[in-house]
């Protein structure tokens, strides 16, 4: 099971792999990060936001899911899911942070 500190190292991880654009300058926000029952919910946002207020220069998704037990790779939450449906998967059974899989709209 991660740790705090450890859900932490592999969000910075993470968004290091994928915000390469160069866009963002980006920060974590461990005292907003929230541990839930399968996974960190691990908040980050761009320095530009925070200096100047300006949401245009925010980062569109600021939170990264992070599974504690580390069989699954940190991901930005599914946009489909309401925030309340998000909060059962992270506290639901061992296994169920991962992504929700996609409709196939047949």
């Amino acid at each position: 099971m991660l740790s705090h500190e450890d859900a932490l190292a592999e969000a910075r991880a993470f968004l290091d792999r994928t915000l390469t654009d160069g866009q963002y300058t980006i920060v974590l926000q461990p005292e907003l990060t929230k541990e839930h029952a399968v996974a960190w919910a691990v908040r980050f946002d761009s320095q530009e936001h925070l200096d100047t207020g300006d949401m245009t220069r925010a980062p569109f998704t600021r939170v990264v899911i992070v599974p504690k037990d580390g069989a699954e790779p940190p991901y930005f939450p599914p946009s489909h899911l309401s925030v309340a449906e998000l909060n059962a998967r992270l506290a639901g059974p061992a296994g169920s942070a991962g992504p929700a899989p996609v409709a196939s709209g047949t």
